[in-house]
């Protein structure tokens, strides 16, 4: 049975020009519950099923809400075991959205790190036929988890996000910021576009700012929202 859910936006934001680069779908629980709660209560053997289900439900309210009126894009997670099945990958989402008339050159699938990569030349060449058909990929929430940088020398993303655990306090840290440091530039090294995420602080933004980062997220800027579109603030 699939759980009830909503679906959340948090924006990206591009911190020079303060527009709103995409717009990333999140699941919640139908009250607001936080996406843990929501995916612990999947069975195993439902998990892709319900993460298609997940992703053509936030395309639909992507839709209702006038997405496609912004500029914006919307990213959508996807587990890596997804991309190889019929029914509930990528490509199968990117009919729904057709079907739905969604424009899915605005779509942006990011690849979870809530599991491991069995086979990472399947999925290289799954990604590849995606990009080329003109879709966008990115590797989620880079260097925690199973979201490791090796994974960019067996395929090319076009971005990838770096997690809030990566840079939380790097302001205050010398050794996360060299580290953080260093991360973009392997990043830039693979022609990679970085989003970092999980910025709380004024102190994140100005240190990450000196490190040239522009597409940031996080809850200084906006929260996110269960049936609306945040509008993202740059202090």
């Amino acid at each position: 049975m699939t759980p009830r859910f909503a679906t959340a936006f948090q924006p990206i934001v591009d911190v020079e020009t303060g527009l709103t680069l995409a717009q990333e779908a999140l699941v919640r629980g139908v009250g607001g519950e936080s996406a843990g709660s929501v995916l612990e209560g999947i069975a195993p053997a439902d998990r892709y099923r319900v993460d298609a289900e997940i992703r053509r439900c936030a395309v639909a309210e992507a839709l209702r809400l006038g997405l496609p009126a912004t500029t914006a894009s919307l990213t959508l997670n996807i587990y890596p075991g997804c991309i190889g099945q019929p029914d509930f990958c990528a490509a199968h989402t990117v009919a729904e959205a057709e079907a739905m008339g969604f424009p899915v050159n605005r779509l942006v699938f990011e690849i979870s790190e809530m599991e491991p990569v069995e086979d990472p030349e399947a999925l290289a060449r799954s990604l590849t036929a995606l990009q080329r058909r003109g879709l966008r990929i990115a590797l989620d929430d880079v260097g925690t988890g199973h979201a490791r940088i090796p994974l960019l020398m067996v395929w090319r993303p076009d971005g990838a996000k770096i997690a809030r655990e990566v840079i939380m306090g790097l302001d205050q840290d010398e050794a996360r910021f060299e580290r953080v440091r260093e991360t973009l530039e392997q990043l830039q090294a693979f022609g990679m576009a970085p989003v970092v995420e999980g910025i709380e602080t004024r102190g994140e933004l100005a240190a990450l700012r000196r490190l040239g980062v522009r597409a940031m997220q996080g809850y200084l800027f906006a929260k996110p929202a269960i049936g609306a579109l945040p509008v993202p603030v740059v202090p």
